[in-house]
């Protein structure tokens, strides 16, 4: 019979996920996992709590909370789009919660497409990525085509939306290219066109 999987309190996983050093995964050591717990290292050796079952209990916790969040919106009364958007907006709301420690995961790829900023400010992806959406959207906003306001914000914000769902179905969920295109880049022309 396997060995039952180390339980991790829920207030040392808030302490670990509020406290999180921010760089990525890999780089944070045990010793500043255990001092973001407010637990010593040998403490969590001795309850066999690794980087590894760190991970599983989050994503457990992560998994919960998005339950949780998406119940109402679900079970509301109302128009679906309504509540779509509710439950949209709830997924964002369990992100926000864990973007240290997403982010700790998947940080690897700022400096490939993320311009230069201030520290709190908001980042643009580098125009080299998005110019030719931004230009995009431009033209469709003379020729009515497109509702999206054509910046470089939405530039961005739509090559991200393409570029890491894409990315994500691929490898992730192992979805087939022509799949993955076609559905993402619906997905994503579809919320800009008029």
């Amino acid at each position: 019979m396997p060995a039952a999987a180390p339980a991790v309190d829920a207030e040392v996983l808030l302490r670990i996920r509020e406290r999180l050093p921010a760089r990525s995964w890999e780089a944070i050591t045990m010793a500043e996992l255990a001092d973001a717990s407010g637990l010593s290292r040998m403490t969590l050796y001795r309850r066999g709590i690794t980087k590894d079952e760190l991970l599983v209990q989050f994503s457990a916790r992560m998994a919960d909370e998005y339950r949780d969040a998406l119940f109402g919106p679900l079970t509301a009364p109302g128009p679906a789009g309504e509540r779509l958007r509710a439950a949209l907006e709830a997924i964002c709301d369990v992100n926000e919660r864990y973007l240290r420690l997403l982010d700790a995961l998947a940080g690897s790829l700022e400096p490939v497409y993320h311009e230069d900023g201030e520290p709190g400010q908001p980042v643009l992806t580098r125009a080299v990525f998005t110019d030719a959406l931004r230009r995009l959207l431009e033209d469709g906003a003379r020729d009515g085509s497109v509702a999206a306001e054509p910046s470089a914000e939405t530039a961005t914000l739509l090559l991200n939306a393409v570029d890491h769902t894409y990315r994500h179905m691929r490898v992730g969920h192992r979805w087939p290219a022509d799949v993955a295109r076609r559905r993402v880049v619906a997905l994503a022309v579809d919320g800009v066109l008029r």
